[in-house]
């Protein structure tokens, strides 16, 4: 809280002061800022709306979600990913999004439309994210894709979202939909705007500055932001919690055995011994039991700034020319478990494969046999140790060239540039470190704390790295213009082709913090190598170029004035795409559209389309090699006690080993799908203010790319198997497995008794799914003797998904249970002179479990997750310093809910104890505005 503090009191200096040179510096522009929406109105066949390449229509057929940034600053958000998780269509929607970059994976704010369900965030990017128009470079390491925070909030005019397939006109990644961030491209003046918010140990500050100055035949606009926010522990949510869970071999549920002190079990029976003891003292069936989640960040500490600036001329009445660029930094500081757990099977003599000897050994050995195999759990490290420190820099700069060739046509070129980097480093323990300094008695696994310090400090001095350069060309031509005229008004078309050219340079590896550059040249304590020399981690360098031609036309049948009774519009539209990629070839993808007025105040509309998305770079096999570990025991790999008792699968045998695959598969494919939807829109002629809106959608999406998401254990197991999960193999399906592999960790013996499962979770084409919903929405707006009052309500509803895990394989119903089928959102506002307020409802619907969850206590549904926020802003209308002053009051979760109770324990510590949504408690922001 303290730094939130300083970093304000720092702040508002220099605003003010730069704020008093812009504005003398536009001291001859007009005293208004606003401009924006009037100057739309007036040049509205030169708008290019999202969804279609022609001037001055609406893609036909779809409705177009529309956020003002009135509305982005009524939802609280201070960043566009905020801004998603109060759009039901979402999957962010009522939860907390964040870059989830531990070990490499997801290191974006990545939009999901229709929160499909691709098995992890992983795989390729479903939504297309877009900035006046056009692409922007992706991030990422294991994943790339653009973020949804990389334009300032006060740069944007306005967002438009298309929920429906749109590979027809953008090409790959809009399958679920498109976003489209608009930037103002005029504003006179400067604009001032900064945010400070406290919560429960929690704190946030954000600031907007913007500038601008237009002339008679141009413009020129700046924009800055800058947003920061402390962590959220799962110590200060009482939700967060690792329940118990039955554990093979041990007489009581389990919590967590990593703890300090620790415990040992037999290699074999899974009996536990709770440290500390000796052989004399060892009680057989006692556990050290904690909680890992509460010393992890369920939300990570963040500092962000971005940057945006634009300029526009008009050479001649016929000639435009505009620019825009823009530069993201953020840093991201995340926790990610606690003091690190560890694990390490010892024995009392040397030579065993995949066991460590341990001098300590005989101190605690328990039982008579030679041939004693032990576990044993513990943890190290302050509880600070395991931070994840994620860096990433975007910028990109966009000249367009718009000429007006005469008689309706228009000429536009567009360039695009830009670059971005991605850099995180995971702190851990490294397995072979740990058996060198084991195995010399430099480390002992039974009472971390009185390790040799030399040894102790080797075995903790490493992180997972990995570090990524992505660079994107993009250049796309589009003639648009009227062919002839019918009844319903002139026939447009529009026509063009695009070049992309992106490479992607990527380094992973799990390193001395430091040496990712230099090589580390090895560690030896007392004569004993403990750390192998290495050299610097490898770039993998890929590149592709791609080549599309796309063309589109809008036919309006009939339409005012040449309307008929029970005809007033009806109007068709038609667009293909055919996209070539270098490395894989390329699909053709069509789009139809249609919509029907038969009277005024009814407007029926529907679409079909083809869609797909392509791997990205990221996802090719030469940045992630196939990584084989054999790993025994551990109870989040092995399939939930309640799958075994129901007889699905047979009882885990002392000592069996989880074979683990990790990494990209080969020849990984696009992913592809039809997309359809019909709709209608009412605006009833007596319900004046009155807006309804209704669709239907479907999506039936093939190959979809990601892992098996093996950390959601109950799910990963009901819905998968072979080749994903092989149980009890034969040899020769071990030997097909390990013939694939470029390293192998561990071992066991004898096979292939000892395997008990082999678990493929390699990033690969996965299955297939079907999923069809409703959005609804209505609005009501009507001026009162006091002011206006507002009423809103948004939507979606599923009615069917289809899953199969893996391709050709049988589908299976996810409505039934564990899953939510309702979100929607619901918003009532009142204006009073200078006064607005609204109150906004966000509600997720709660589901079944089937098979229930928890251990001490049974689970059989999850509840619904409501979350009540308020806004107030207040026009000061003063004089001198108080003229064009706004204040404004954020209260998100005024009623303070916890997201809804979830028994079943994870891999993921920081996500235990709670699910069906998420939030960082009651939040209070004040804010401030100011125009000069």
């Amino acid at each position: 809280m303290s730094m939130i503090h300083v970093r304000a009191r720092l702040a508002l200096p220099f605003v003010i002061g730069l704020s008093i040179v812009l504005q003398a510096a536009a001291a001859d522009a007009p005293a208004t800022a606003a401009g924006a929406s009037g100057d739309a109105a007036d040049t509205l066949e030169e708008v290019v709306v999202t969804g279609t390449l022609i001037r001055g229509v609406a893609p036909v057929g779809t409705n177009v979600i529309g956020v003002s940034q009135q509305e982005l600053q009524a939802t609280g958000a201070t960043t566009m990913s905020q801004l998603l998780q109060d759009i039901p269509q979402f999957g962010s929607f009522n939860n907390l999004q964040y870059p989830q970059g531990g070990f490499n994976t997801q290191t974006t704010n990545r939009p999901n439309l229709r929160n499909l369900p691709g098995f992890t965030t992983s795989g390729s990017a479903a939504t297309l994210v877009l900035v006046d128009g056009h692409r922007v470079v992706g991030m990422g390491i294991s994943t790339t894709s653009p973020d949804a925070d990389i334009i300032p909030p006060g740069a944007i005019e306005r967002i438009e979202i298309v929920p429906d397939g749109g590979s027809a006109i953008y090409g790959s990644d809009a399958v679920a939909g498109v976003i489209n961030y608009i930037t103002k491209k005029k504003s006179d003046g400067v604009d001032f705007d900064a945010r400070y918010g406290a919560g429960l140990q929690y704190g946030t500050f954000d600031m907007d500055l913007n500038a601008g100055h237009s002339w008679d035949h141009g413009s020129a606009t700046i924009s800055y932001n800058y947003e920061e926010h402390s962590a959220i522990f799962g110590a200060d949510r009482g939700y967060v919690t690792q329940y118990p869970a039955n554990t093979a071999g041990i007489p009581f549920p389990v919590r967590n055995l990593n703890c300090s002190p620790g415990n040992v079990q037999l290699l074999g029976t899974n009996t536990t011994y709770a440290l500390p003891y000796t052989t004399a003292t060892a009680v057989a069936n006692t556990a050290n039991q904690c909680d890992q989640g509460k010393q992890v960040s369920i939300y990570p500490e963040e500092h962000r700034y971005s940057v945006m600036a634009g300029v526009t001329e008009d050479f001649s009445d016929a000639i435009n020319f505009d620019m825009r660029a823009f530069y993201m930094d953020r840093t991201l500081y995340q926790n990610t478990n606690g003091a690190f757990g560890g694990t390490e099977l010892v024995a009392g003599f040397p030579g065993i494969p995949g066991l460590a000897y341990s001098p300590f050994f005989a101190a605690h050995k328990v039982t008579p046999s030679p041939f004693e195999f032990q576990t044993v759990t513990f943890a190290v490290g302050p509880n600070d140790y395991g931070v994840q420190n994620l860096l990433m820099h975007t910028w990109g700069v966009t000249p367009t060239l718009t000429a007006q060739l005469g008689h309706g046509w228009q000429l536009r070129a567009l360039a695009s540039y830009g670059e971005s980097s991605t850099e995180q480093n995971t702190n851990q323990v490294d397995a072979a470190a740990l058996a060198n300094a084991t195995a010399a008695g430099l480390f002992n696994p039974y009472d971390p704390a009185s390790s040799n310090p030399q040894g102790l400090a080797a075995v903790e001095n490493f992180a997972t790295y990995g570090s990524s350069l992505q660079k994107l060309f993009n250049a796309r031509l589009v003639l648009d213009g009227e062919l002839f005229t019918l009844p319903g008004g002139a026939v447009k078309v529009a026509a063009g082709g695009e070049y992309n050219k992106e490479t992607f340079d990527s380094r992973q590896g799990i390193i001395v913090p430091g040496t990712q550059n230099t090589g580390y040249p090895g560690l030896s304590i007392n004569g004993t190598l403990i750390i192998p020399p290495a050299g610097p981690v490898p770039t993998v360098a890929l590149g592709r170029n791609v080549e599309a031609a796309f063309g589109e036309l809008d036919i309006p049948i009939f339409g005012k004035p040449n309307a008929l009774p029970g005809l007033q519009e009806l109007t068709f539209s038609a667009s293909g795409r055919y996209d070539h990629y270098s490395d894989f070839g390329g699909p053709f993808d069509p789009r139809f559209g249609v919509t029907f007025k038969p009277i005024d105040w009814l407007k029926i509309r529907g679409t079909w389309g083809k869609s797909f998305v392509a791997p990205s770079l990221a996802d090719n096999q030469q940045t992630q090699a196939t990584d084989e570990r054999f790993i025994p025991g551990l109870a989040f790999i092995l399939p939930p006690a309640q799958l075994v008792a129901s007889g699905k699968y047979p009882p885990v045998q002392p000592g069996q080993n989880t074979l683990i695959i990790l990494g990209n598969a080969p020849n990984i494919q696009p992913q592809k799908a039809t997309t359809e939807s019909v709709g209608g829109d009412i605006q009833l002629p007596f319900v004046e203010g009155l807006d309804l809106h209704l669709t239907y959608w479907n999506i039936d999406y093939k190959g979809v790319i990601g892992d098996p998401p093996f950390i959601d254990q109950l799910n990963f197991w009901s819905q998968f198997g072979p080749p994903v999960i092989i149980v009890n193999p034969t040899q020769a399906q071990l030997n097909g497995v390990l013939a694939q592999a470029t390293t192998v960790s561990g071992g066991c013996a004898p096979q292939p008794t000892c395997v008990y499962n082999i678990l493929d979770v390699r990033k690969k084409n996965l299955g297939e799914f079907k999923i069809s919903g409703l959005d609804f929405a209505a609005d009501y707006s009507r001026r009162t003797d006091f002011g206006s009052v507002h009423f809103g309500l948004s939507g979606t509803y599923e009615l069917n998904q289809e899953e199969s895990a893996v391709v050709g394989g049988v589908y299976a119903d996810q409505l039934a249970a564990n899953t939510t089928r309702l979100r929607m959102r619901a918003t009532a506002g009142a204006k009073v002179g200078s006064l607005y307020s609204e109150v906004a409802l966000n509600h997720t619907s709660g589901y079944t479990l089937n098979p229930p969850v928890g251990t001490a206590q049974q689970q059989t549904s999850v509840s619904s997750f409501d979350v009540v926020d308020l806004f107030f802003s207040y026009a000061v209308n003063g004089q001198g310093l108080l003229k064009d002053l706004g204040l404004t009051l954020n209260v998100s979760n005024v009623f303070n809910r916890d997201p809804p109770a979830y028994l079943q324990p994870s891999l993921v510590p920081e996500q235990d104890g709670y699910t069906n949504g998420a939030t960082v408690g009651r939040l209070v922001q004040f804010g401030i505005k100011k125009h000069f």
